[in-house]
């Protein structure tokens, strides 16, 4: 379940690097264009975000693995 939340983690850290580098990100399936559409594009880039922190930040950091 590790590998898991890792790879959902750098997902979509590469998508928020992607996002500020080419301001296209993929959300809901394809890739939006700052310029087509402003409000999906940032709506986009929130949830990417949020998963970093959710995924990368709360299962490793907050809750490690007690063995």
């Amino acid at each position: 379940m590790d590998i898991i939340f890792l790879i959902a983690a750098i997902v979509s850290f590469v998508n928020v690097v992607y996002a500020f580098i080419t301001k296209r990100i993929f959300f809901v399936g394809r890739f939006i264009d700052y310029y087509e559409n402003k409000s999906h594009f940032f709506a986009g880039l929130f949830v990417s975000i949020l998963f970093i922190f959710f995924y990368g930040g709360f299962y490793f950091f907050i809750f490690p693995t007690v063995r």
